[in-house]
């Protein structure tokens, strides 16, 4: 189909591949409809894993190519990419400035927060999420001047070299799936800056076309997030010289079940999580992957994904960030 091929993509070999893939046995049999399974990407190796980690061995491959000795990349202040970014460009013998912008978890120091400075990486705040950008871009122009080579990642390393992990993933989904002699029929993940979905499309058309990609939006747009999975994709078609075929109903994004808005708890949220730790002895965290499970379980329940079928459940990481919603998980003894 194509000269692409993965074994020849520069790369960094940080992540412990590939990550399990395991069955889901006692909430499937709580729900009492279809078969659900979890790709553990939460145990990619790196700063308490998660699914940054796949992307960050290409983004980062990419940098020392160009000669980069410093990256810069951004989030907010509880961003599970940016504590990633920071400890894999650690890994890469690379300094990392981080632009975070305010959160509305409060100024506690904990969770990734609290990880990045162990780190020492380097932290420069901005009001906003607006703002991230144009300070990213300034503080390169800066460090040009000082005769310093900076590599800035998107948000989420969402762009068509980091969503290259993705697709690997899928590929790796595949050999998994043969293994266990299982066909999925879904794969549902969390949502946000695009990268993660782009790359599981590319990697559906490449490797296991058979298998749906459902997106749950944790509080971006969806016409938004559909934009850039776009952009990414046709960029990667361009660099590889593909032509995947892609269409609009390749791109499914749910956004019934972030609630408020990005990282404001829910209370199916917060029911969806203590749920799984419950049942799998698995701990979600609040802002990508307890939302996203909250649609896997209505969606399942509706028959929306019917009962018959084998649906996998992708838990994308950030781990820490629970530390930061004692509020909502804690009580006084």
């Amino acid at each position: 189909m194509s000269k692409f091929d993965l074994e020849t993509i520069p790369r960094i070999n940080h992540c412990l591949l590939p990550t399990p893939l395991v069955p889901m046995e006692r909430l499937t049999e709580h729900l009492g409809k279809a078969r659900i399974f979890v790709k553990r990407d939460d145990l990619t190796g790196v700063a308490f894993g998660g699914n940054k980690n796949r992307k960050l061995e290409f983004l980062l491959a990419d940098a020392l190519l160009k000669s980069s000795d410093v990256i810069i990349t951004e989030g907010a202040l509880t961003s599970n990419h940016c504590l990633q970014t920071a400890a894999c460009a650690a890994r890469s013998g690379l300094d990392c400035i981080l632009v975070l912008s305010d959160s509305s978890i409060g100024e506690k120091i904990t969770g990734n927060l609290l990880l990045d400075q162990i780190l020492d990486a380097n932290i420069h705040r901005v009001k906003s999420s607006e703002d991230r950008k144009s300070a990213m871009e300034a503080i390169a122009e800066d460090l040009l001047k000082e005769g310093k080579q900076p590599y800035i990642i998107p948000t989420g390393g969402s762009n068509e070299i980091g969503a290259i992990g993705y697709i690997l993933c899928i590929n790796e989904i595949g050999i998994q799936s043969t293994t266990l002699n299982v066909a999925f029929d879904y794969f549902v993940h969390p949502t946000g800056s695009a990268g993660t979905q782009a790359g599981t499309i590319i990697g559906k058309k490449l490797y296991y076309p058979d298998m749906e990609i459902i997106g749950i939006s944790v509080g971006d747009g969806k016409q938004g997030i559909i934009s850039e999975i776009k952009k990414i994709i046709s960029n990667f078609e361009k660099n590889w010289e593909l032509n995947l075929g892609t269409t609009n109903e390749d791109i499914i994004i749910l956004e019934d079940y972030f609630g408020e808005g990005y990282g404001v708890p829910s209370k199916e949220m917060i029911d969806a999580v203590k749920l799984v730790a419950k049942l799998e002895g698995i701990f979600l965290d609040p802002i990508y992957n307890g939302k996203a499970m909250v649609g896997l379980i209505d969606l399942i329940t509706r028959e929306e994904i019917p009962s018959d079928s084998n649906v996998l459940f992708l838990h994308s990481g950030g781990g820490p960030t629970i530390f930061s919603y004692d509020k909502e998980f804690g009580k006084k003894l």
